[in-house]
Parts: structure tokens; sequence; C-alpha cells
């Protein structure tokens, strides 16, 4: 490599650009939902889903290994086949119904999200700094991004609650004339 002024010698070049994981892409992303509710405004104080899959206020808004969800924590590969299968056959269901939009209920992602920091406060994470609660970005909220109780009992979780007719979830059907 050569500046102006000098000339070294590499084996590699590294940039190091930033690393915002689980919410720095899709905060960079203009994401509004209902009301005019930008999704940067929504997360203000932490990133807030419904099963790390949804978020209350933007309907038909899924995020794949979204925060809350423990994607980063297990195989990358087999929690994105999870979600991609699980919003496939969501997205079935409401067809076969007529459904127009789903929504995650407020009540249902205040419960996830108080899951996820408790099961989070069993572990050490919280006590490092690290990418898993936001510290390596300034003024991120420093709170659990991944879901840290595991892949098996997520995997339960998520398909007890399709089981059960999209439970915690809102859904509306299609405007007449549609």
């Amino acid at each position: 490599m050569t500046t102006t002024d000098r000339s070294y010698s590499l084996d590699s070049l590294v940039f190091a650009t930033g690393f915002d994981a689980m919410t720095g892409a899709l905060l960079a992303i203009d994401i509004v939902g209902r009301e005019g509710l930008a999704l940067r405004e929504a997360w203000a104080s932490g990133p807030q889903t419904y099963l790390g899959l949804t978020v209350a206020g933007f309907p038909n808004f899924f995020t794949v290994t979204g925060p809350g969800s423990p994607s980063v924590i297990s195989n990358m590969i087999v929690a994105i086949e999870q979600h991609v299968d699980w919003i496939a056959a969501c997205l079935s269901h409401l067809h076969a119904r007529g459904a127009a939009t789903i929504e995650a209920t407020a009540d249902a992602q205040a419960a996830w999200g108080a899951h996820v920091r408790e099961v989070g406060a069993r572990t050490l994470y919280p006590q490092a700094a690290s990418w898993y609660m936001g510290a390596n970005v300034p003024g991120k909220p420093r709170v659990p991004l991944p879901y840290l109780g595991g892949f098996p009992l997520y995997s339960r979780r998520i398909s007890e609650v399709a089981e059960r007719g999209y439970e915690g979830f809102s859904i509306a059907a299609a405007a007449a004339g549609r």
C-alpha cells in the first residue's frame, strides 16, 4: 500500500466500520408504523419486540432474527430458517382467513420484553460491556439484545403461539371490496 509520502507492505488490511448488532440495520431504515411512529422513536429506550419477530404498532412488519430472539447466540442459519418458516406459515394462516393485517399486541410485547430481561438478568451478560448488551455503541440503551433462554425453549414458545392461533397478535380482516 502506498500513501502520498510512505509505502507499507501488508498481507491484509481490515476496515473496522462499526457494529451495531440487532438494531443498527433496522434503525438505518426509516421504518414508520401506525400514527407516524418511527421505529427509532419506538426503540429509543431499547428494542421492544414480541418474540423477536414483530413490533407492536407496526402491522405486517416482521423481523428475521431480530432483537428478542436467540439468533446471535444460536446457529444463525437455523435461526433464520426457523423465522422464515414461521413467518411463511403465519402468512399462509392470514391468507386462509382473508386477513389483511397482523400486529403484536402491546401487552404481549411487554410480557415478552419482561421475560427477555428476566432471563437475561440470570446470566453474566449484563455484567459485561459487550455488544450483546449494546455497550459497544455510544448512547445505545444497555439491554439484553438476544433472547438468552436458548433456542429449544424459544422454538417451543413460538410454536405454541402459532398453535394457539397466533396468541398475542391482533389480526384484522381485509376491508370489503378487496
